[in-house]
């Protein structure tokens, strides 16, 4: 393989060799760095399972973003070769570092901290790792290690049970958990219940890393056998030897922590890695203390040898440690930081920076403004409140104090978070908030009704539907349980004709109370819910969703509960669809079955759970003789989290649940009215003609007045471009477009150029200085320039909200179009620039106006959309996407995620791929994991490099 090339991967040199595959050192031609690319073995090619293996390897360690855990770049098939490309680790194998020796105490047990760090990571994400063995951890000359090779990991709620249960061919003596004498996991290592084949779960990887210890400690393996079948055996029923036995000098808290990890009952285990590191870290500290701990019993021989020490050392002492101190913070905490911004893992980047900005503030400051978000300023009502945050996807994860509101000018990394606030007197919230927290009111706990979560007034708008005003009102924490729903039931619900106050209407004609009532009967023809007999709910599912109810069902309970159903409006802003799709990672899909209210941990902004999934939930409002019912099941796919979904009011499907809301006063009329449309169906709309088209697009025509263009700054900081800033005369006005322009330094000119539109993050920031490049480096680094115009009504370019007027939106569009043109003109006549090889990269605005400003301009030869796809709102024809979409005749790249919840898939990206104008052979849709923004660009790099190569050509190197 040396040599060759598998996509733009050149391979350089095998480092080793393992069941799924051999790993080879290999340069990303593209972004010219080092990386490590596994490929699978080529007697596995044709092995459906074993490919499926390799792919789930690679899917399930990219999801874990960790210090400790290697980074996966890539997944891909090039040339009949399927292959990973990941972090190149500079290292040894653990197994290596072993070599049958015992470690060093110190040397072991940092090892065992940061491993454990790694495994309690992906425990948060309900990840088991499933083959934690030596060979698995990388250890680098610095003393960090890596675990790599998630190639057995499982989602633990997932585990499947016909998996776990493969038999044996009669008469081996290999465990079950064994096919074709390929054993899933290392034998000598697996815990118990794994050897057995019954379903593990955190407490395995336990297992397994205390098996690592031992062996860090002592130089041998705890369970030993002549064959196969004695290790199992060993495993299943003798206990290790004791560990002070084998190596006296290892601490009795030691002992203790590896012979709980090591107990044969998984229950009797460690919950997971994380209380297992924790106790480590602190085996570890108290072994690091420093000797002077004993003379402190010996005052008479300390303080003289102190005071004399301290005279002479005491400021050389300090100035050593400082300078240490700034040391670290710029040379390892500030490329960490970067590291884990890049990676998602907000809240560790945002707690290194803050011990990293005692010994090197305008350093931290440079990187937050460079890759984070702009600052924001978080109130609370009262003021006072204690405020928290973790990572989303790590509900386990222990809290990270912000400080005291209000917090005034705080950086966060751009990420979901759980919030917590917290004030003496008050009810505490829990929320779930990107780096800003919702307006949040806090309630003395009498005034708090049970049960239910405060969501506080604001104007609410749903797509293309008319904004509304909601008063404040309180949402139900979970779903309604069988529990409470049989409570209704026993105290005559489905007798009272007080509490079913709507007419029954079905198919057209109103039943009679006796015909309704007749309907809703359980399966042994008592009155309740489908999935209920005799009159109650299945055995201890008391607090699970009551579920086979209609809507006329769920509005009697209300009424009898002192509630009401949620409008459409209600439900859909305590749901909070913004652009993270966090939220079903930790949500009730996948076709099990209900499960027990609150035990996923799906958050929603206000502190409700499962919205997401779960069982669908009753809404008040009509459409076309249906009623709402949303947030999907838990045999629904993801996006039907964000799905308008209407039924029959007699549905009485089993995944019917609902919620309640309560009001003072009711909830208005204006808000419980029936609902024609919440989205715009493209495919009953036509385009515009091009007779009328040719006097829209005359609205975007402008004059080639002089560009009066100048260099303002330049940059040359960064290794890998030049930075220009550069500005010249608008289209309109005395107005002038600034505008960066990034040039390579690892190709020569004249440079192919990439013309970028920024996300709608560059409305709320008042300034350009210091732009986010995290979703254009990569453009760059490829070998060619990047041109960042900045456009009106974007950074200081922003018009004072009070001098918006009514075609404030069209004018602004307009005024787009002709910065682009202007942009254009500019590179025209640059020497430097290939005006041949022009590009247009849109991410979210930029990729949906992308649409019209494409339509306009037709120098650009590849076009990549990036969270693009039709508005559902309804804009002026002369702005309206729909009728420029077909005048799209540019190569186009349209990049959307499968949860989007701005821009479905099925009613928004395809649509619009649909519509657009350029020949079939070139335009692609592809469809990435995750919702509206990719919070990982890596993932897509490969595509959209692979597109610019396709429509601009190879980059011309340097020299």
């Amino acid at each position: 393989m040396t040599d060759r090339t598998i996509s733009h991967y050149r391979v350089e040199e095998k480092l080793g060799e393992g069941g799924m595959g051999v790993v080879y050192r290999a340069l990303d031609t593209h972004l010219d760095r080092t990386v490590a690319i596994k490929l699978l073995r080529t007697e596995a090619v044709e092995d459906p399972e074993r490919k499926w293996r390799f792919v789930r390897e690679a899917k399930a360690a990219s999801a874990l973003n960790h210090p400790n855990i290697v980074t996966i770049y890539d997944i891909d098939t090039a040339d009949g070769v399927d292959f990973i490309a990941m972090e190149y680790v500079d290292g040894r194998p653990l197994d290596r570092v072993i070599a049958g020796r015992r470690l060093p105490l110190e040397e072991a047990l940092s090892y065992s901290v940061q491993i454990c760090a790694a495994l309690s990571a992906a425990h948060a994400a309900s990840i088991v790792h499933r083959d934690v063995k030596p060979g698995n951890v990388m250890v680098m000359p610095d003393g960090r290690v890596k675990v790599l090779d998630f190639g057995l990991a499982k989602l633990i709620e997932r585990v499947d049970i016909d998996e776990a249960a493969t038999t044996t061919p009669a008469g081996s003596s290999l465990p079950p958990q064994t096919r074709g004498g390929v054993i899933l996991g290392t034998l000598s290592y697996m815990s118990p219940e794994q050897a057995e084949g019954k379903p593990v779960d955190a407490r395995s990887d336990v297992f397994s890393f205390g098996a690592v210890l031992f062996e860090m400690l002592t130089g041998r393996r705890p369970f030993q056998g002549d064959s196969q079948l004695s290790v199992l055996t060993a495993i299943l029923r003798d206990p290790p030897p004791p560990l002070r036995s084998v190596r006296p000098d290892v601490p009795a808290e030691v002992e203790r922590v590896l012979r709980r990890a090591l107990e044969k009952r998984p229950e009797e285990r460690y919950t997971s890695a994380a209380p297992m590191r924790d106790e480590l870290e602190a085996c570890r500290t108290r072994l690091a203390a420093p000797p002077v701990a004993t003379l402190l019993r010996r005052p008479s021989i300390l303080i003289p040898l102190l005071a004399g020490l301290m005279a002479v050392l005491g400021a050389g002492a300090w100035l050593w440690w400082h300078g240490s101190r700034v040391r670290w913070a710029r040379d390892a905490a500030l490329p960490e930081i970067i590291r884990l911004t890049k990676n998602n893992q907000a809240v560790a980047a945002f707690r290194l920076a803050r011990r990293a900005e005692r010994y090197a503030p305008g350093d931290v400051e440079r990187v937050r403004r460079d890759l984070w978000v702009a600052p924001v300023t978080i109130e609370t009502a009262p003021s006072g409140a204690d405020i928290s945050i973790k990572d989303y996807l790590a509900p386990a994860s222990a809290w990270e104090d912000l400080g005291r509101s209000p917090l005034a000018n705080l950086h966060l990394p751009l990420g979901y978070y759980r919030w917590r606030i917290a004030k003496t007197g008050f009810q505490p919230i829990e929320a779930a908030a990107p780096n800003r927290l919702p307006s949040f009111r806090l309630d003395r706990p009498a005034s708090v009704p049970s049960g239910m979560v405060h969501v506080p007034a604001g104007t609410f708008q749903l797509r293309s539907v008319a904004a509304v005003d909601l008063p404040d009102y309180w949402l139900d924490k979970y779903e309604v349980t069988n529990r409470q729903f049989k409570e209704f039931v026993d105290r005559g619900g489905y007798e009272k004709k007080q509490y079913w106050r709507q007419p029954f209407l079905k198919d057209g004609r109103t039943l009679s109370w006796e015909e309704a009532m007749a309907e809703f009967r359980d399966a042994t023809g008592r009155p309740g819910p489908s999935t209920w007999s005799l009159g109650s709910y299945p055995e201890n599912q008391e607090d699970y969703p009551v579920g086979g109810v209609s809507w006329y069902e769920a509005a009697a309970y209300a009424e009898f509960s002192g509630k009401s159903l949620p409008s459409i409006y209600h439900w859909y802003k305590a749901a909070g669809l913004g652009i993270f799709s966090e939220i079903l990672s930790l949500s009730n899909f996948g076709g099990k079955g209900p499960a027990r209210v609150g035990s996923y941990q799906g958050l929603s902004p206000y502190g409700s759970y499962d919205m997401a999934g779960n069982v669908r939930e009753w809404c008040w409002n009509e459409t076309g003789g249906k009623r709402y019912i949303l947030g999907g099941f838990w045999n629904d796919p993801g996006y039907f989290f964000s799905a308008e979904i209407a039924q029959s009011s007699f549905d009485r499907s089993a995944g019917n649940g609902f919620r309640c809301i309560r009001t003072a006063p009711p909830p208005a009329e204006a808000l419980l009215r029936p609902i024609e449309t919440v989205s715009r169906d493209f495919s009953k709309e036509t385009p515009v003609s091009d007779d009328v088209f040719r006097i829209y697009r005359s609205f975007y025509a402008y004059d080639r007045a002089p560009l009066v263009a100048r260099i303002d700054s330049v940059d040359d900081a960064s290794p890998y471009w030049r930075r220009e800033k550069v500005s010249f005369a608008a289209a309109y006005g005395d107005e002038r477009v600034p505008a960066y322009l990034f040039l390579p330094r690892n190709a020569s000119p004249p440079y192919q150029t990439v013309v970028y539109f920024p996300g709608s993050g560059a409305q709320m920031t008042r300034s350009s200085e210091n732009i986010d490049v995290r979703f254009t480096d990569f453009v760059i680094r490829s070998g060619r320039a990047l041109l960042y115009p900045i456009y009106k009504e974007t950074y200081e370019r922003l018009t004072p909200e009070a001098a918006r007027g009514p075609s404030f939106r069209r004018d602004m569009v307009v005024a787009w179009s002709k910065d682009l043109g202007r942009s254009l003109d500019y590179l025209e006549t640059r020497p430097d620039i290939d005006r041949t090889r022009l590009a247009y990269y849109g991410l979210s605005l930029g990729a949906n106006d992308g649409v019209i400003l494409l339509a306009i301009e037709d120098r650009f030869k590849a076009a990549v959309l990036l969270a693009g796809g039709f508005r559902f709102a309804h804009f002026p024809p002369e702005i309206d996407m729909i009728n420029f979409a077909p005048r799209v005749k540019t190569p186009l790249l349209l990049l959307g995620g499968s949860e989007d919840f701005q821009h479905p898939v099925e009613t928004a990206q395809k649509p619009l791929f649909r519509l657009l104008g350029a020949p079939e052979k070139d335009k692609r849709h592809v469809v990435f994991e995750g919702g509206h923004v990719p919070l990982r660009i890596e993932t897509l790099i490969k595509e959209i490099l692979d597109w610019l190569d396709r429509y601009l050509g190879s980059v011309k190197p340097k020299g």
